[in-house]
């Protein structure tokens, strides 16, 4: 049973590198509403019109379907790291990976290091990233003139894994057959032949590649796109592809073009030469009446338009800068509906409950004044036996501020001298107070808050020789945590910096030119930091 009824209704940006392609998906299928090539005049103007007025400003997919994307397979060992730290190791290893993309990001793969001899056990991520080049700023800069909103922005290849790992698995259950590679072949209106190779369901590998587009000639057309076949069997040979692993070729294109194809294609394989309009059939998602069934553009259109969570969210300040304000106006809009509607509903009670409200706040003004009138009497009394009440308070007062802000460094320096024990030394320490910027409410006024605030933080830092081995200095380090957070109670104790982690970089993909491989220096030094909390203020009566 299909349920494409429940598909969002999008606008999809498909970025080539010919042009800008607009889409609106919905329910009833998938529409080509225009294309601009890039560089027009006033593009950023008539595609915010397009979005706005064709496509009924509705939330934006931006789609990259474009030559420049890069991607490199990551291994982030497992042993010794927490989800805090393991979130930082990736970012800080994405940081590496691409230092001069601010679009970019990671994702995990099924894959996985087991532990040897020779290595940790590992988790296995693909690290992605595209250039911040005019495209893409003239595409943020319309949608943002659109006041339409971003709901994400992906690459097409990374988008399209799951639905090609859906048709093998389809074609598979046909046939009988069980493939551990797939490869997707489809052109697209653009002209290039988009080549997605998946194993097990993950993708390994993505080319884009210029090809014939003469429609009237398949012979032409199969010889080019069995070429290109050819050099991505030769790709996949270095990633460990045997004959045995089994593999399903998936081919959009017309039915004498995939015949031609399929009579070409030596390889050992399940070869399914398909039209756009069987496949969406197969996937079941609604792409509508189409005159060329051998672009396959449309179907990704189709497939990444009616996801409501994406594989690789791409993340960079230029969406944030779009998507966020939207999505908090968005999210104030139906908070005032709902409170609109909730005091409605508290109106009528609210009313009946006024007089006896009324009532009681007299009662309790009565109160004040006679607590007040007792509490003046009983000042005027110490003052005329030579007691300064108000004095003693405010200088009480002060000396407990005074105290409850002191830095008591002896108390930690006492601490790390215990855990430190006699093998363990460090090089230096650093003690810092946490600023707490002071908040302010609608109307100028200092705010305060209950939750605990932190006081002063103190950083060691040590220095291991470089013989040391990293797993046992890495243990050492915990071990150290451990013992500073039974020493010292009620402080906060993490390893902001753990000795060098292990290195894995392998290319996956290399579109348009091979990137350096990056050496990494040895890093032998630790760092832990003590955070200790504010003491809680007093109150008097």
């Amino acid at each position: 049973m299909s349920l494409s009824f429940l598909s969002p209704s999008r606008t999809v940006l498909l970025l080539s590198d010919e042009a800008l392609y607009i889409y609106t998906t919905s329910s009833k299928g998938v529409d080509l509403i225009e294309t601009i090539p890039w560089g027009g005049e006033n593009f950023q103007q008539n595609v915010a019109n397009i979005i706005s007025k064709d496509c009924g400003r509705k939330p934006i997919l931006i789609l990259n379907d474009m030559v420049e994307q890069h991607y490199r397979k990551e291994r982030v060992v497992k042993k010794g790291v927490g989800m805090l730290d393991k979130q930082s190791l990736i970012k800080r290893k994405l940081n590496v990976a691409f230092p001069n993309y601010s679009v970019k990001a990671a994702y995990p793969l099924k894959e996985r290091v087991t532990k040897k001899d020779a290595g940790p056990a590992a988790d296995i991520f693909i690290f992605a990233a595209i250039p911040n080049s005019s495209q893409f700023q003239d595409t943020i800069a319309a949608a943002k003139i659109s006041l339409a909103s971003i709901s994400g922005f992906c690459l097409l290849p990374v988008e399209a894994s799951d639905m090609v790992g859906a048709l093998s698995a389809k074609l598979s259950k046909a046939k009988k057959s069980n493939a551990e590679w797939s490869i997707f072949i489809g052109q697209h209106k653009s002209g290039g032949l988009r080549q997605i190779v998946t194993k097990n369901g993950d993708m390994a590998l993505t080319r884009m590649t210029p090809i014939i587009d003469d429609e009237s000639d398949s012979g032409a057309w199969a010889d080019e796109v069995h070429q290109e076949f050819k050099a991505t069997m030769s790709y996949l040979a270095r990633f460990g592809y045997k004959a045995e692993d089994g593999l399903d070729v998936i081919v959009v294109a017309n039915p004498d073009a995939g015949e031609r194809l399929e009579a070409l294609i030596e390889e050992e394989c399940n070869f399914t030469a398909i039209t756009v309009v069987q496949a969406a059939r197969m996937l079941g998602v609604p792409i509508g009446n189409h005159k060329h069934v051998r672009y396959a553009d449309t179907l990704h259109v189709a497939w990444a338009g009616r996801k409501t969570k994406f594989v690789l969210p791409m993340k960079a300040v230029q969406i944030d800068s779009v998507s966020k304000p939207r999505q908090a106006a968005l999210a104030a809009s139906f908070l005032l509906f709902c409170s609109a509607a909730f005091f409605s509903y508290q109106f009528m009670t609210v009313a009946f409950n006024v007089s006896e409200t009324g009532a009681d706040i007299d009662s309790r003004k009565n109160v004040q004044s006679q607590l007040n009138a007792q509490y003046q009497r009983e000042v005027q009394r110490k003052e005329e036996l030579g007691f300064d009440v108000r004095l003693v308070q405010s200088s009480i007062a002060v000396r407990d501020e005074l105290e409850r802000q002191r830095i008591k460094a002896l108390d930690v320096f006492d601490g790390v001298g215990r855990a430190l024990g006699k093998d363990l030394r460090i090089d230096k320490v650093t003690i810092n107070r946490v600023e707490h910027k002071v908040q302010k409410d609608p109307f100028g006024q200092s705010q305060t808050s209950d939750e605990p605030r932190d006081l002063f933080s103190a950083t060691m830092q040590m220095t291991y020789p470089s013989t040391t081995d990293v797993d046992r200095g890495n243990k050492e380090v915990r071990d150290l945590r451990t013992r500073l957070e039974r020493v010292l109670p009620g402080y906060r104790v993490v390893v902001s910096k753990f000795l060098k982690d292990y290195e894995y970089i392998e290319e996956l993909v290399v579109e348009t030119g091979d990137l350096n491989s990056i050496n990494v220096q040895q890093d032998f030094i630790a760092e832990i930091t003590i955070v200790a909390p504010e003491p809680a203020q007093e109150t008097s009566l």
